[in-house]
């Protein structure tokens, strides 16, 4: 994954791995926080491997949008008119208008959507067969010719979308209802990559200028877009021909709100019935009606440690700095119970990452009064404070340290050049393809595009390497374990805690995605009671 270029004002993600999460402070007091898994009604759903829909049961009502619309009070801003080959890709997909060929399931693996089955006919070649009666909102049939145009598109765009980065692939159709894809190495994860936003498949008419695709009724998720009015808001209609059946709702109605405060207040006021990424310092404020759904993320806050820093460069003093902070709990106190302690690089919701062998350290160096820069950005609000509470138990053990925090914007160039000799950094490691080894090879690999640490181990090359062109998901696993071990051991980065997203829920609302990948929300089960 390479640097992101998004941050919003409740977004700490690095650019290009924009979250769906936001500042955290406050807890939950007088409302029970449930969330409820739903089976799906549908067998097509169970097919479609959507999000995990969930029912959040409370008392009481509230008054629905007009016939039976959702209100929802999204987290971010459109920067590009929801272009899928910008940073808006995500709010396309979530707010219910698009889909890809393929998604992830809660695990990571994928799962069938427009494509009902694929095969890996020899090392550089996919094929997937196409959902048969598929339409787009403007009527046009799903064929392999035109998924193959729209593929071919995002292979063409400027920028080249992320979940691409490093692959040159090829597209062309068998049939009527197949598409090849071919890759000039092999890419046994080629199947999550497709998973991205970025590379939804849309109509034709979406293409009058490639560079920007227009979504306005060009999708084929179960809400059509129907109006987007610049970055205040967007109207979508429930769309009938959905595949997988006429969606539960008349509707959505999306208003883009970037500060956590506004969609605090516009739940609490009743105006919206879903409000996304809410800051944890407002969870106390919510109606006692309202829920709360805290998804547990593939994100991790760490400490990174600069290993070509005068100080840090120093195994023994990063060894130092990291039994400095190890004791913190900083998921009881900044985050107040919502978020996990640290377990690695890879948090709870990588299940196959539990059993992990704990690393060896290095001896420890007294600090002897060094003095070290800590950097980290203002725009998600727990992050100054980790990071204060971070530079307070560093000078305890014997470091003197100058804090610097500013705009993600305006530490971006620095950060990535090594200028600082600590970075506190919020990080998703399965944004894009929901591979373990891709997120290592970008930032802990020697040549990573986000290598925070400027971490640099030829044998970690090596076996990222090895590992990338192995098939079997487990054996990929233990190949991520292996350099987290390594990595972790070298005290260059340091986990503090792992982070989750937080959706207000007004009562009667039903079948809401619950997605640790931070992308689907809306789903065509999504309804209000």
């Amino acid at each position: 994954m390479s640097a992101a270029s998004w941050v919003g004002p409740d977004d700490g993600c690095p650019p290009r791995s924009r979250p769906l999460s936001s500042p955290c402070r406050g807890h939950p007091t007088a409302r029970e926080e449930r969330a409820v898994p739903v089976p799906f009604p549908r067998p097509a759903l169970a097919a479609a491997g959507l999000a995990a829909a969930l029912v959040l049961g409370a008392c009481g009502s509230t008054t629905a949008g007009a016939e039976g619309r959702i209100r929802l009070a999204y987290a971010f801003v459109p920067v590009a008119g929801l272009s899928p080959y910008s940073d808006d890709a995500v709010i396309g997909y979530g707010i219910g208008a698009t889909e890809t060929l393929v998604s992830l399931d809660p695990a990571g693996a994928p799962q069938p959507v427009l494509a009902e089955s694929w095969t890996r006919v020899d090392p550089l070649t996919w094929r997937f067969d196409l959902r048969p009666d598929v339409v787009f909102q403007d009527g046009t049939q799903l064929t392999a010719d035109v998924v193959a145009e729209s593929l071919q598109h995002a292979v063409d765009a400027q920028p080249t979308p992320r979940a691409l980065s490093g692959v040159e692939l090829g597209v062309a159709t068998d049939g009527a209802d197949a598409v090849v894809l071919t890759t000039t190495a092999p890419d046994p994860v080629l199947p999550q990559r497709l998973t991205s936003p970025e590379l939804v498949v849309l109509s034709p008419a979406a293409y009058a200028d490639p560079a920007s695709p227009d979504l306005v009724g060009t999708g084929t998720g179960p809400y059509e877009l129907t109006a987007l009015e610049g970055t205040s808001g967007a109207t979508l209609d429930a769309f009938p021909g959905h595949w997988a059946g006429a969606p539960a709702a008349d509707g959505v109605d999306v208003s883009f709100l970037s500060e956590g405060s506004s969609r605090t207040a516009a739940l609490r006021a009743d105006e919206v019935d879903v409000a996304q990424a809410l800051p944890v310092s407002q969870l106390a404020t919510l109606g006692d009606q309202d829920e709360l759904l805290s998804v547990p993320l593939p994100r991790t806050v760490a400490l990174h440690l600069t290993t070509t820093s005068p100080v840090f460069g120093d195994p023994g003093l990063r060894e130092t700095a990291r039994r400095a902070v190890a004791d913190l709990d900083l998921a009881g106190t900044v985050f107040e119970g919502q978020a996990d302690a640290p377990q690695g690089l890879f948090g709870p919701t990588s299940t196959w990452a539990a059993d992990r062998t704990a690393p060896t350290y290095p001896d420890p160096v007294a600090a002897g009064g060094q003095r070290v820069t800590l950097a980290t950005f203002s725009d998600r609000a727990e992050m100054p404070e980790v990071a204060t509470a971070l530079a307070d138990a560093l000078r305890t053990a014997g470091f003197e340290v100058e804090l610097v925090v500013r705009l993600y914007t305006e530490l971006e160039e620095d950060l990535l050049a090594g200028t600082y000799d600590a970075v506190l950094m919020s990080r998703s490691y399965g944004q894009d393809t929901a591979d373990p080894l891709s997120y290592l090879s970008s930032d802990v690999g020697c040549a990573g595009g986000y290598n925070l640490s400027l971490y640099c181990d030829p044998a970690v090359d090596a076996e990222l390497a090895a590992g990338s062109r192995l098939t079997d998901v487990t054996a990929r696993t233990a190949v991520a374990l292996d350099v987290e071990r390594t990595v972790l051991g070298s005290a260059a980065v340091v986990p503090v805690v792992h982070d989750r997203t937080r959706f207000g829920v007004a009562a009667g609302l039903t079948g809401l995605a619950s997605d640790p990948w931070e992308r689907s929300i809306i789903t065509v089960e999504t309804a209000l009671r």
